[in-house]
């Protein structure tokens, strides 16, 4: 079985590049610095592929927790119930990778192939498994190397690295060395974690949002709510995969758009000089967020719809 050391040296070396451009320019330049780095991982991906039976087990999948560092979200687990009947028609074709902990509850956490896992607690039948002894570096190691091949997004690999370096101590520019990572990539992935979560609550689906498109929200969304409420306004092409360029001319447009409402309306501000509200010549009316906090929705409504009724 090939060393771990050897096994890190491959993994780490080739760490999912592949998402942007930018990366797989990295990849490239990193391949020709290190000749045999191609032959690494061909072998390490057999061996993971070629497991002898001996070093599969068929454990409870009840008996089993995910990860702490599982890095998959919701939206691409996919279809667990179409994986399913995939394993119960065509049996598991490979295995999970799982640790054994010290719980009460569980035997085993499922370092890599959580969708298997749940399909076959789905099913309520045994997983196939090889178990692993690493440590929480080597697991994500091994978790990485299952990512090259299921290109998981950006933005999931973010999430998980920002727990590894909470949790571990560990400073961003360590796990991108530790990781081979080029800080300014690094830098990039991890500005996902910098974006408002209102943002990504209105995405949904992050898979496509790539790492220079979050390093841009990221900066725009520190220079106020306008900017904010712009980008929430387009989260359907940040969905899809709009480039920055693209989405910056869509942002600076519907900026521009304010603006010039801003400066055919109309604006009541409070004896201290705070604005309240205000009202464009198209007939929108706007509370400032501190009065939204303040006030009574349904009584502000029944009473300007009296005041209104009074003038029909």
């Amino acid at each position: 079985m090939m060393k771990i050391d050897l096994r890190k040296q491959a993994v780490t070396g080739a760490l999912i590049k592949d998402n942007t451009a930018d990366w797989k320019n990295i990849a490239n330049k990193e391949i020709e610095e290190n000749k045999n780095l191609k032959d690494l991982i061909e072998s390490l991906e057999k061996e993971l592929a070629n497991k002898s039976n001996s070093d599969i087990m068929e454990i409870d999948p009840k008996k089993c927790r995910n990860w702490k560092y599982a890095d998959r979200n919701r939206f691409e687990l996919g279809s667990i119930e179409e994986l399913a009947e995939d394993i119960k028609q065509n049996g598991q074709l490979q295995p999970a990778i799982v640790r054994k902990i010290d719980s009460l509850d569980y035997t085993y956490e499922v370092i890599a192939g959580e969708r298997r896992w749940r399909a076959c607690s789905f099913l309520n039948i045994n997983l196939s498994a090889v178990i692993t002894n690493e440590d929480d570096a080597g697991c994500l190691v091994i978790q990485t190397s299952e990512n090259k091949k299921k290109s998981l997004s950006a933005y999931s690999l973010a999430i998980a690295y920002e727990k590894v370096m909470t949790d571990l101590n560990i400073s961003q520019n360590e796990l991108s060395r530790r990781l081979n990572i080029p800080k300014t990539s690094f830098s990039e992935l991890m500005s996902f974690n910098k974006v408002p979560k209102e943002v990504w609550e209105s995405v949904e689906d992050m898979s496509k949002v790539k790492p220079k498109t979050a390093a841009m929200l990221s900066l725009l969304c520190s220079k106020g709510d306008d900017y904010l409420a712009a980008i929430i306004n387009y989260s359907s092409k940040i969905r899809e995969g709009i480039g920055t360029d693209n989405l910056m001319k869509l942002i600076e447009k519907h900026l521009s758009n304010i603006k010039t409402n801003r400066n055919s309306s109309r604006v009541y501000e409070g004896k201290t000089g705070e604005v309240l509200f205000r009202i464009t010549s198209e007939g929108r009316i706007s509370l400032s967020k501190t009065m939204v906090k303040k006030i009574d929705i349904g009584n502000l409504t029944a009473y300007l719809g009296s005041y209104l009724e009074e003038l029909a």
